[in-house]
């Protein structure tokens, strides 16, 4: 299966460019909950054949004033006044909704077919659409964020580690690895030291548990190893801080 892109909407950009594009304002209806109509122009009227749900994304109730979903689309509400549309048919399960504390980054987890991932939508820009995998963690005075991710089949959206910068007018991707995580499972941020060191940890060797444990269960009963990411002028280093 081709995993489908976010579809983003820059209006200034439109309008630049002069393109015989519908206009997307935000339209609210009386529960106000963006009208998801202008997503489904952007779309090209898209096949629902192959959607693998019978009915829209569920967005849970409070964040109804910033998504709405139809079963092809999810609108989101930009803090500008636009929108940003992010196109659903792949995903059989959105879910893990969040807002961060100045209602600038939304974001959710997404499952489908042989693909899995975790979106950021960075509302001061609506062009800006993040995989970053998992959850990302963010520094203390939130000027930076951090996710890894490692699944077992390799189809996440990140695979690998990613630190994210944010600025006034929108967020800069400054680190990807993406090709050293095979001796680890269950990798995870667990904190921010600065702006310029990320801790992380992963499980090598699992427990082995009892009869009936579930994988979550043996996961939580595995000894963790312990890095860092580290900014070293212009480059990032991930280093052992125990040796497996």
């Amino acid at each position: 299966m081709i995993v489908r892109k976010p579809i983003k909407t820059v209006l200034a950009a439109f309008v630049a460019a002069g393109l015989c594009l519908p206009s997307v304002t935000l339209a609210m209806d009386d529960e106000n909950v963006p009208s998801s109509a202008t997503c489904e122009e952007i779309l090209k009227s898209p096949d629902q054949s192959e959607i693998p749900r019978a009915e829209p994304v569920a967005i849970p109730g409070e964040y109804r004033d910033i998504a709405s979903s139809t079963i092809s689309t999810m609108k989101i509400n930009m803090l500008s006044g636009g929108v940003t549309c992010f196109d659903v048919r792949d995903w059989s399960v959105v879910e893990q909704f969040w807002i961060s504390g100045d209602g600038r980054f939304f974001g959710f987890h997404t499952f489908g077919l042989e693909a899995d991932g975790h979106y950021v939508i960075d509302r001061i820009a609506p062009d800006i659409i993040l995989e970053t995998g998992l959850r990302p963690v963010f520094s203390d005075d939130a000027t930076m964020f951090a996710a890894a991710q490692r699944t077992g089949a390799g189809w996440g959206n990140l695979e690998g580690l990613g630190v994210w910068r944010v600025g006034p007018d929108g967020t800069e991707s400054v680190y990807k690895f993406n090709n050293g995580l095979l001796d680890g499972l269950d990798w995870r941020v667990d904190s921010w030291i600065g702006n310029d060191e990320v801790r992380l940890s992963t499980v090598h060797e699992f427990a082995l548990g009892e009869d009936g444990d579930s994988f979550e269960e043996i996961l939580a009963q595995s000894k963790r190893y312990d890095y860092r990411l580290i900014e070293r002028g212009a480059d990032w280093e991930l280093e052992d801080i125990d040796e497996p």
